[in-house]
């Protein structure tokens, strides 16, 4: 962890200084998006650009990228990507997830329970933080594919915070078993493996479900009383999906009081992902809102992060997503497939309008 008494101090003044700044003065960088399973093409990365997000969040899998143990990782589709963004000024920010078969029977069985693994994943993260770091091999490879062939004279966005899995409290992520304990392991060997490759990059903690089992603030929690695990990490992350802003509000409370309960209130927490679906909401479907209730939703929770942005320590909000996939209802979750700010052909969603009014 890069937790220096320097960076401490300076934070004093930082306050004095924002204290007197307005509260519609909100960083350039507060809003951004998270990607779905869909396929962003040129269209979308011109369209996205012209709303002035500066972070884009998506998943770097393991087992896509590296599916047999005895070669290395293929960054290639993964170079594609980031190059793209970065040519259109956005700032990647990957959340790394997946353990591959040769690891794991499943992806969201974590790469521990043995020196092998660890060392495998560690391996991993390495190898991807070098890539794209600041002064990466990616950005300055002065080899085929790498980001000033593909995009001459384009400035690089590096990769500055890695994200360390996704939504450990749910099944879906990670196991059940010992979760406190396997993820807090997890977060330590990855800390280690991104220190060791660039001192100043971030560790970001798995977006936590705030209404899942267990809660998300009830893991953060136990996850603090594990020693050391403070220290592992830079920035604590939530996925407060919500029936009512109500819950919104309350989610992202109960997540600063805990970490203010553990002297770590000084902490950034980011919202790595926020969203409502625009089909047709029920009793069984509470996250679905209509088209008007999704851009109803949008405006009250992010106006309410901008009024208490500072209270709660909140510098990033991912909108999930952006667009939504073709075929609808191939997503375990009851919103996913219309939670985009634009339909699958591209047209304007009224939420996409106003979040336009946010990043601009």
């Amino acid at each position: 962890m890069r937790r220096n008494i320097a960076a401490a101090l300076a934070g004093i003044g930082i306050f004095l200084t924002v204290v007197a700044t307005p509260v519609a003065a909100a960083p350039r960088d507060l809003f951004g998006l998270t990607k779905g399973k869909e396929a962003l093409n040129g269209q979308d990365l011109n369209t996205i650009r012209s709303t002035r997000v500066q972070t884009f969040r998506f998943v770097l899998d393991w087992s896509g990228t590296q599916p047999n143990g005895g070669a290395p990782p293929n960054f290639v589709p993964t170079d594609n990507f980031v190059g793209d963004l970065a040519a259109k000024g956005i700032r990647p920010l990957p959340f790394v997830y997946g353990s591959p078969s040769w690891i794991a029977k499943s992806p969201n069985r974590p790469p521990l329970g043995s020196p092998r693994k660890q060392r495998a994943w560690r391996s991993f993260l390495a190898a991807a933080v070098k890539r794209y770091e600041p002064g990466g091999t990616y950005w300055t490879g002065g080899g085929p594919g790498d980001y000033q062939q593909q995009h001459p004279g384009a400035s690089p966005k590096p990769i500055t915070a890695w994200q360390i899995w996704n939504e450990p409290n749910l099944p879906k992520y990670f196991v059940r078993k010992n979760l406190t304990r396997k993820y807090a392991k997890l977060v330590k060997i990855s800390n280690a493996a991104i220190s060791g490759a660039d001192p100043q990059g971030k560790v970001v903690l798995a977006g936590l479900t705030g209404y899942a089992k267990p809660r998300g603030w009830t893991l953060l929690d136990h996850l603090y009383d594990i020693r050391g695990f403070k220290r592992r990490f830079d920035v604590a992350a939530l996925h407060p999906y919500a029936a009512t802003i109500g819950q919104f509000r309350t989610e992202l409370k109960k997540m600063h009081q805990v970490m203010k309960q553990h002297h770590d209130g000084g902490t950034a927490l980011w919202l790595t992902e926020v969203g409502w679906g625009s089909s047709r909401g029920s009793r069984r479907f509470p996250l679905n809102k209509g088209l008007q209730g999704q851009k109803r939703m949008l405006r009250r929770s992010f106006k309410y992060v901008l009024r208490k942005r500072r209270a709660l320590g909140i510098n990033r909000v991912l909108w999930f997503q952006w667009r939504d996939p073709a075929g609808g209802g191939k997503f375990a979750c009851s919103f996913c497939d219309s939670a985009g700010l634009l339909r699958h052909n591209s047209e304007p969603k009224p939420a996409y309008r106003a979040f336009k009014r946010f990043t601009r």
